[in-house]
């Protein structure tokens, strides 16, 4: 079978999710195709499965905010691009003719008329549905989920012109179902798989040489929030637990990732503030090279997602596969993923107190949460191998 899977961008936890499909699909028997971005972050690593760099797209990590006028204009630049790079895909799988194109994030309502296209051409088409719930990110919006009818309908179009769809755990799968239109038989559940990559990148630095980069104490247990600093991840809910939770264990916050363009980190910076722990945060505000991922774990006692909503969460997969216990939210998939009181601990969503008690009964007992962390790399191992997902996914490929 041969297997086409696309990802836009070439750089961020979707490209390295792809990644791992790719060398799972080709390692169960599949003959697979990862088409991505020039810009592609992980063109060091051994590729098992070909690998096609055709689509000229933009870094999708880029640091620094721009004007207005400037983001305005380099919004429509993006615009052409994308639509040009589809209509360029568009031709190439005309021409190869894979057996399955398989997909992930649907970024754009207007993606219909594309994905229309394949369909017209006899192509077999499936999707990763990694957000079952649409976020919504606008930097002027204050609201998390985008439910509106009209936001419904579209993704309803658009899902139904897949042949196989894929979500992460049955809850997502359940609620895939709720809101969309789409025949039950062809929506499978799959487990997120582990992020094997941090285990195999070379890293940049010792823990202790980050650690000192990054000026963090020596004697006081490390808070770790990381990935896309975004509103819909709650790290204001976070935030405001902070005071709470440093006046009962004396630990210390880290912050690393990306800000997205509906967080404006300087009121991260006045909350911390008014709050008395400015002292006691330190903001790695950018995209973390993956060569700097495994040594960032080290630092970390526990790893925190306090999310407002989500579907499920690859910095979960990172966290265990590197044998860290976590707190989060009970949003999405998240339920389903964190063990009460074996991997981790689960709190309510946008309510600091629930998440400032999590924290603090996971740090009163440093042995019990070595043991959770042992715990959550067993579950990295088994439960969430990729090569369960791969079977998982062929098998529903290959179905009529």
């Amino acid at each position: 079978m041969r297997v086409f899977v696309v990802e836009p961008l070439g750089k961020g936890g979707l490209i390295h999710y792809s990644y791992h499909m790719c060398r799972a699909l080709q390692r169960a028997g599949a003959d697979v195709t990862l088409i991505t971005s020039t810009h592609y972050e992980l063109e060091d690593l051994a590729h098992e499965f070909r690998l096609d760099r055709r689509l000229h797209l933009w870094d999708a990590r880029q640091s620094g905010d721009v004007p207005a006028l400037q983001r305005t204009l380099r919004r429509a630049w993006r615009g052409v691009r994308y639509i040009t790079e589809w209509l360029r895909l568009i031709r190439h799988l005309r021409r190869e003719k894979p057996n399955v194109v398989l997909l992930g994030e649907i970024r754009f309502w207007f993606e219909v008329y594309f994905l229309r296209l394949l369909r017209a051409s006899g192509l077999r088409l499936a999707d990763v549905v990694h957000d079952v719930r649409s976020y919504d990110t606008g930097r002027d919006s204050s609201t998390i989920v985008n439910e509106s009818p009209q936001h419904l309908a579209r993704y309803d179009r658009i899902y139904n012109l897949f042949d196989v769809l894929f979500v992460h755990d049955k809850i997502n799968r359940d609620l895939f179902l709720r809101l969309y239109t789409v025949p039950a038989e062809r929506v499978h559940q799959i487990p997120m798989g582990t992020n094997e990559i941090t285990l195999e990148v070379e890293p940049a630095c010792t823990p202790e040489e980050l650690r000192k980069r990054l000026n963090l104490p020596n004697d006081e247990p490390v808070l770790l929030f990381f990935g896309t600093v975004t509103k819909y991840k709650g790290v204001e809910d976070l935030i405001r637990a902070f005071p709470l939770v440093r006046q009962h264990t004396k630990a210390h916050l880290l912050v690393a990732g990306f800000p997205a363009k509906d967080i404006d980190p300087q009121a991260l910076h006045i909350l911390a503030d008014l709050g008395g722990v400015k002292e006691n945060i330190t903001w790695w505000l950018d995209y973390v090279p993956n060569d700097q991922i495994t040594p960032l774990l080290a630092l970390a006692d526990l790893v925190v997602l306090p999310y407002r909503a989500i579907t499920q969460s690859a910095v979960i997969s990172v966290a265990y596969a590197c044998g860290k216990p976590v707190v989060a939210t009970r949003v999405g998939g998240l339920n389903e993923v964190v063990e009460e009181g074996q991997s981790g601990y689960l709190a309510a969503p946008e309510n600091p107190e629930s998440l400032a008690k999590a924290i603090i009964k996971a740090l009163e007992d440093p042995a019990r949460l070595k043991g959770m962390g042992s715990h959550a790399r067993e579950l990295a191992e088994s439960r969430y191998s990729w090569r369960r997902v791969a079977e998982i996914v062929l098998a529903a490929l290959r179905q009529p």
